[in-house]
This record gives structure tokens, sequence and C-alpha cells, in this order.
């Protein structure tokens, strides 16, 4: 059977079998197109463990993948013979033969008060060309930092998912295809009530709550990685969307906000996913070691 043509059947049941999400299809099959054109491999029965092995060693010594790279790889052709075992294409999942490396132990960057303060000050001075992109892009920012949402969650929110009477936003099929609510912080709500003014003045009546300021059409991730690009150029700081979520998360712990809270707010499935903010609060481990009466 031929591998690609497989795919394709295999991507058409993730899509409505599984319902999986359109950047995870394309994931899928973006793994499939590199696999088959390093490996040269054309068919299934051309498949077996130490083709599997070259092409992971490969990727590791000379393509210099990193943990996540690899993991995803792994995870997404596991997957897709996994269907093919389960569709009696295969007879077992080769893959499984091929350990993934130990998960390195970072913890991830966040941004420190002063340089969320000058990020968002910056999106709001800043000369854009419009009058509607200077409260746009200071939403953006702002929603980021002080919602924790991640990117694609804001580029999917819609105007009704917003309620500032109720002071509420409504995530639908964030990561893991789970809706949750999400509070809006007080200052939040201040910055989107302008924003929805100044988008009502340049008449942009789609249905997504951030839109183009050249139409109507809602706003694209090359949309948010041109404001993000011209940001870090003014502010000289690196960051990205996922950072600001790392910072939302982390500062909430420090102003303890209880875990389980965090966990709801930011959609995390697991708990232990939410720790991490615990271990990156360097002002939550001062105030726990100077509440300890030591000698």
């Amino acid at each position: 059977m031929n591998i690609l043509e497989l795919h394709h059947r295999f991507r058409r049941y993730c899509a409505v079998e599984e319902g999986l999400a359109i950047n995870t299809l394309r994931d899928l099959e973006s793994t499939i197109k590199t696999f088959v054109k390093r490996t040269n491999a054309v068919n299934l029965s051309d498949i077996d463990l130490g083709l599997l092995r070259e092409f992971f060693y490969e990727g590791k010594e000379r393509y210099q993948w990193s943990y996540y790279r690899f993991v995803n790889y792994h995870k997404y052709l596991k997957k897709f013979f996994n269907w093919c075992v389960l569709n009696r294409y295969m007879k077992k999942n080769p893959i499984l033969e091929i350990k993934k490396p130990k998960r390195p132990q970072r913890l991830p960057r966040r941004l420190t008060e002063d340089e969320a303060r000058k990020i968002l000050y910056t999106a709001f001075s800043h000369s854009w060309r419009y009058e509607y992109e200077r409260s746009r892009n200071h939403a953006i920012i702002a929603t980021l930092l002080y919602s924790g949402l991640r990117r694609n969650e804001l580029l999917n929110l819609e105007l009704m998912d917003v309620n500032l009477d109720t002071g509420i936003l409504l995530i639908r099929q964030g990561k893991g295809g789970k809706d949750r609510y999400v509070p809006i912080h007080h200052k939040l709500k201040y910055v989107l009530k302008r924003y929805l003014t100044d988008r009502k003045i340049a008449k942009k009546e789609s249905m997504y709550l951030f839109v183009s300021s050249q139409s109507n059409r809602p706003l694209t991730e090359s949309g948010i990685k041109g404001i993000f690009q011209t940001l870090r150029k003014m502010t000289n700081i690196y960051f990205t969307p996922h950072q600001l979520r790392h910072t939302f998360g982390s500062v909430a712990v420090e102003q303890n906000v209880a875990l389980p809270k965090v966990q709801q707010i930011m959609g995390h499935s697991d708990i232990q996913s939410t720790m991490i903010y615990v271990k990156m609060s360097s002002k939550a481990l001062s105030a726990g070691l100077n509440a300890v009466e030591l000698f």
C-alpha cells in the first residue's frame, strides 16, 4: 500500500471521526511528507525498524532536532501506524521499539514585570498606521498577559465570546477540544472597552474579535507575527505569545491564586502542567522560605 495514499485516508479519519484541530492535521501531514522524503519509502512494506531508527537518528544528529521535535515526530508516526495496524495494513507498529529521549528539565521563560509593562506601554504608544491598530494591538497584548490565552485561542475569539457585563471570556474548543470560561481582569476590561469602541468606529463587522486593519477578515497567525516583530524591535525584548501566557501563569501563582483555579483558567488538563509555575516563581519560593523559622 502506498504510504501517502494511506495517510490521506488516515487524515480524513482524524478530521471526521476524531475531530482533530486543523493545526494538528497539518502537523500530521507535514510529518509523513518529511518521513517519506528523507527515507525514500514509498510503500508501507518498505518500513521496518531499521528504517525508522535511521530516520530518528539522522533527525537528531544531522538536523539537530530538539526534544520536542523528536517527540512530535514519534507521536504522529505512532498514531498513523497504530491506525494502520487497527485496519490490518500492518501486523504491528514498529515505532514502539524506538525509545523517546528523556525530557529536559528546563523552565519556560517568562517576562519580568518591567518587561511586561514596557511591552504594554509600547503597544499603546507606538505610532501604528491607524488608530484602530493601536487599540487592537494593545488589546491583543493585554489579553494574552491578563488572561493567559494561547495564540490560537486569542485568534478564535468571537465577539459573542466576550461579555464585559459578567466579566467572562468564553474560550471555545481550546487545546484538547475543550470549552472553558476565563475571568476578565479589571484592567483588561478597560482595554477591551476602548478597543470595541474603536472597532465600531473603524466599521469592523467580522464575527471575530480581532480583525485585520485592511479588511473585515479575522486576524491571522502572520498578522500576530508582524505585530510581535514590531514590538520586539521597539522594546528590544524578545518575546512570544506563549511567553506572555507563561508570565500570566507565574504571576498568578505569585499572587496566591489557588493552583486549581490557575489550572482551570489556563485550560491545563493535568495540574502537573500548572505546577511548573510554582517552580518558575522565585517570589513564591522566597516567601515560603522566609515564613520558616530557622535556628
